[in-house]
């Protein structure tokens, strides 16, 4: 917390902060985002009392030199710029680190001294600028005409365009050639192969260059060269046949499959079926069974009825032909085997 002595000093240098005259040139410096930047300095040969610097309108640091009868007096104006904010003794240069966008602008010093009527004035311009990344390059509209390709290249940034310029660079001629701006308009054959093209892009503290793009590549088999275009042509056309083949052997094979499970599931009912109907009795054996009458009579009487009923079960035997055995009369009877079921 600066004393009384300092606040006052303070305020009467900022009253006095309107229509001074420069002093020194405007210099202008570049710094990159994150690092640092310093403001020069080189003071007049007088005994400096006080020196104020100041970023556009506001006050950032206040710098009272040692004397023999006090110490070295220093205010920072905002607390947040303590950490990244100091001075070279001797000269008193002012060091600005951890550069933001926002540290781009104008700034200045104000120096007095005992013999001086008017202070002197030095001024700065900052201007904080990204690392450049790779720039990119986009191809327009072809126009192919007599075996020639005709089309614009454009050289541009994702971000961090500010201040930026652009040139191209064309190799794989008999001598290489520089273009400036970020289109470059080309025009070749599709014979010269051999052709490269690169864009540069530069900001004031960087620079990068682009993948190299091939003439050859940018319009193969638009011109009169339709080897490789075919040649994609008929590998669509081979892989399109291939998937539509395999899709087929695929469903067919399926369809197979189903039917021979139906047909399985068929013979399996058919069989169960044939031996139902092929089921007979023992030979020489052919159940008779009495059909009991009267269903709707009382339950008493039904109980009554089946408990007096007599089952029979009668074996007619197997007729045979003996052409020894001498004729039956027809009024023989037939033996009949009774067994009473009570």
């Amino acid at each position: 917390m600066p004393g009384p002595r300092a606040c006052f000093l303070l305020i009467l240098l900022l009253c006095q902060f309107t229509g001074p005259v420069t002093s020194g040139v405007l210099k202008d410096l570049v710094g990159d985002l994150g690092g640092s930047v310093t403001f020069p300095l080189k003071a007049p040969g007088i005994q400096i009392e006080t020196l104020v610097w100041i970023f556009n309108t506001t006050p950032l640091i206040t710098i009272q030199p040692k004397t023999p009868e006090n110490q070295t007096n220093v205010i920072v104006t905002q607390s947040h710029n303590k950490e990244r904010m100091d001075y070279l003794r001797g000269n008193y240069s002012l060091k600005l680190g951890k550069l933001d966008k926002s540290d781009s602008g104008d700034y200045s010093v104000f120096i007095y001294g005992s013999s001086m009527e008017e202070p002197f004035i030095q001024q700065y311009r900052l201007r904080v600028y990204e690392h450049l990344s790779k720039p990119k390059v986009t191809m327009g509209l072809q126009n192919n005409e007599n075996g020639t390709c005709v089309t614009n290249l454009t050289c541009f940034m994702d971000q961090g365009g500010e201040d930026v310029t652009y040139s191209w660079e064309s190799l794989g001629q008999e001598a290489n050639e520089s273009y400036t701006g970020s289109i470059l308009p080309i025009s070749w054959r599709l014979g010269e192969r051999g052709m490269t093209f690169i864009c540069v892009a530069r900001n004031p503290i960087s620079s990068n260059s682009s993948n190299p793009v091939f003439a050859w590549k940018l319009c193969e088999g638009a011109a009169d060269d339709p080897g490789p275009s075919m040649f994609l042509y008929l590998l669509g056309l081979v892989f399109l046949f291939s998937t539509i083949a395999v899709a087929l052997v695929s469903v067919i094979l399926i369809m197979r499959r189903e039917r021979r499970k139906e047909s399985i599931e068929e013979k399996k009912r058919m069989d169960t079926h044939h031996e139902i109907l092929n089921y007979y009795p023992p030979s020489g054996e052919t159940p008779v069974y009495d059909t009991i009458t009267g269903i709707n009579d009382t339950i008493p009487e039904c109980q009554q009825i089946l408990a007096n009923t007599l089952y029979a079960s009668v074996q007619i035997p197997q007729k045979t032909e003996q052409p020894q055995s001498p004729l039956t009369s027809p009024n023989t009877p037939r033996l009949f085997a009774h067994k009473n079921v009570i």
